[in-house]
């Protein structure tokens, strides 16, 4: 069992499937007493709608990917040649390029059951822009494991810093060195196995839930647009019945007027 092959299926299953498969994939790695790779894959994040779609598109259209990296390697290099020709070629390029792809994605996840909506298609094109932009993300979107959107503000990927924890001071030669016992060390590596597994169930339970959320929100969303439609139908039901009814009080008018004429000539 490998992890990098073992991620890129993860990757490639839907959004909410995805813990379901994670779980399954951490069970077998358990079974096969390979703990490393189990704690590394229980680590492995779910992806939003928006990263599940980029990680669809890559695996349906790798070549369209590879060329729309290479349109953006080829407009940064006009940019720094200062070739205005070429930039308005180039740019017009990666327009007809983004909406292409953007729609090529749109209907690789209608084929699979799971419409995009309008947000999630501009969350897309805005990630694939970024990509062409910056070759940091262009190389995250050809691994086909994106998390999200991500976005570009043309001062490099963004990074997170840490501040460096100072050195311990070294310890003094009259002082006793303290060794831990065996069984200390023992009893901390458990707390810590032990942690490390509550943290990593507790942060699926979230992942489930927020998928849960998502699905009501959804489900709500479609009632709420059913009783709509089904209001609409109703108001237009009553405004035909009540244009039947006049309809036919009038023909019921002019059949009685219609009698009393007959009635003159018989008599």
């Amino acid at each position: 069992m490998d992890f990098e092959r073992t991620a890129d299926e993860l990757y490639a299953v839907g959004p909410s499937e995805f813990i379901a498969a994670r779980r399954a994939a951490v069970a077998r790695a358990k079974e096969l007493g390979d703990t490393t790779l189990a704690k590394n894959l229980g680590a492995l994040r779910k992806p939003t709608t928006t990263g599940w779609a980029l990680n669809l598109l890559v695996r349906v259209e790798p070549d369209s990917v590879n060329r729309l990296l290479e349109l953006g390697a080829a407009l940064r290099a006009a940019q720094q040649a200062l070739h205005g020709d070429e930039l308005r070629s180039l740019a017009t390029r990666r327009a007809a390029a983004l909406s292409a792809l953007t729609d090529r994605v749109a209907s690789a996840a209608q084929d699979r059951g799971r419409p995009l909506p309008e947000t999630v298609l501009r969350e897309i094109g805005q990630s694939l822009s970024a990509a062409l932009a910056e070759p940091d993300i262009g190389a995250d979107l050809r691994r086909g494991r994106m998390l999200g959107s991500v976005s570009y503000s043309g001062f490099g990927p963004a990074t997170l810093a840490s501040v460096a924890e100072p050195a311990a001071p070294p310890p003094s030669d009259t002082e006793p060195k303290v060794q831990p016992t065996t069984a200390a060390r023992t009893e901390a590596e458990t707390r810590i196995s032990d942690a490390e597994t509550a943290a990593h169930h507790a942060i699926s339970e979230l992942e489930a839930a927020t998928e849960m959320a998502s699905q009501a929100t959804q489900k709500v969303s479609e009632l709420r647009e059913a009783l709509s439609r089904a209001e609409q139908e109703c108001r237009f039901a009553e405004s035909a019945r009540r244009t039947a009814e006049e309809a036919a009080r009038i023909a019921a008018a002019e059949l009685e007027h219609a009698r009393d004429l007959a009635t003159e000539f018989d008599t």
